[in-house]
């Protein structure tokens, strides 16, 4: 079977954005992959069935080269207008929606424009910690991340962030701190627990902080097996691997199978926000009941972790309104079947327009909420 390749740039802000879709015969996958000036930003794979026409792959490595490209395109042409609308939680939001597709570069920009039009803007300064993090900015990092935690001290999330932060920056003990005080807030925390048994494995390897050698084994392995109690999705067999060497004491070798555990799981939320947020942040008509029932459950257990949160609350509670829409969007379509089907049911032809009135209505409140 022939491989067929298509290639798209665009030019943007004096950023160059490449584009390029192909099929994989010998796995029987189509990938997408984007650069930004060079660098890979994201990628997607997914596998196409076996018995396939040659002109039916054609086809699906253009139909999604065509999809990236839109959405590529879509959040470019966004940026101005909500840069316009001098609205900080609609940049943020936008912000964002690079962020999750590893766009940094844009995102760290609306997140300082979403900061500097509200200064007590938290979760702002927290994301932009995340984000001068990926791109490798340790002291912007820090000073972001310090910005969110001096207002919300108590946030489980943002002490588990700052905790990476130093982590990353090779302070293992002020990490152990924040990791320990993200626990003490939230006693069920999974990721802070795992970051707590990385951390003591690469204070061991650098050979740092003496004080932290003390049973760091034991302690590491059980960190790792409580994270893996309360979120079982860490349950791979790098993790059992991971834990396996580590009873043999080859921490090099553990350390870097459970790090690779903990990024992969951090990959497969950030692909679920990606989703998430570029059909509700850039296209709201885009919504799903798919899209918004994953997203419930992910601020849920997000609430779990973060009790205190009063954002994530108020976004779950949206969610629950948009979840409503959609739905209420689905009985009236199914009347107006019901009605193709039967026209004598004119008690319902009545209450057909009654509940468009209501839709709108929904659709209005939603409007105003997201302003």
């Amino acid at each position: 079977m022939e491989t067929y390749r298509l290639n798209s740039k665009l030019v943007e802000n004096n950023k160059e954005y490449i584009i390029q879709t192909s099929n994989d015969v010998s796995l029987g996958l189509v990938s997408t992959e984007v650069f930004v000036d060079g660098v890979l930003a994201d990628s997607i794979h997914f596998p196409h069935p076996e018995r396939i026409k040659p002109e039916e792959i054609m086809t699906l490595v253009q139909d999604t080269h065509g999809e990236k490209k839109l959405e590529i395109e879509t959040l470019l042409n966004t940026i101005k207008s909500t840069l316009d609308s001098a609205k900080p939680e609609t940049i943020y939001h936008l912000g964002l929606a690079f962020y999750y597709k590893h766009f940094y570069g844009e995102a760290k920009s609306l997140l300082q424009q979403t900061v500097a039009i509200n200064s007590d803007f938290h979760g702002a300064y927290n994301h932009l910690s995340m984000v001068e993090l990926a791109l490798g900015n340790i002291d912007a990092a820090l000073h972001a991340s310090n910005k969110a935690i001096e207002m919300k001290p108590d946030y489980a999330d943002y002490r588990n962030n700052l905790g990476e932060v130093y982590l990353s920056s090779g302070k293992y003990k002020n990490a152990i701190m924040e990791f320990k005080r993200a626990i003490n807030i939230n006693l069920y925390y999974s990721d802070a627990y795992f970051n707590y048994g990385l951390t003591l494995l690469m204070n061991a390897i650098a050979k740092q902080d003496t004080s932290l050698f003390t049973d760091f084994m034991s302690k590491a392995h059980d960190y790792f097996t409580k994270s893996a109690i309360i979120n079982q999705d860490y349950l791979t067999s790098d993790f059992e691997k991971g834990l396996a060497v580590l009873k043999e004491q080859k921490i090099n070798e553990s350390f870097q199978l459970l790090k690779r555990v903990r990024d992969n799981q951090k990959e497969i939320n950030r692909n679920k926000s990606a989703a998430y947020y570029m059909k509700y942040i850039i296209h709201p008509n885009w919504i799903t009941e798919e899209s918004v029932v994953e997203r419930i459950n992910f601020l849920e257990k997000e609430i779990e972790k973060n009790p205190t949160y009063v954002d994530l609350y108020a976004e779950l509670a949206r969610c629950y309104l948009s979840h409503a829409r959609v739905s209420w969007q689905k009985g009236i379509e199914q009347y107006k079947k019901t009605i193709s089907i039967n026209s004598s049911l004119t008690h319902v032809q009545n209450q057909i327009k009654e509940a468009e009135h209501v839709y709108d209505a929904i659709d209005h409140v939603m409007k105003k909420i997201s302003e």
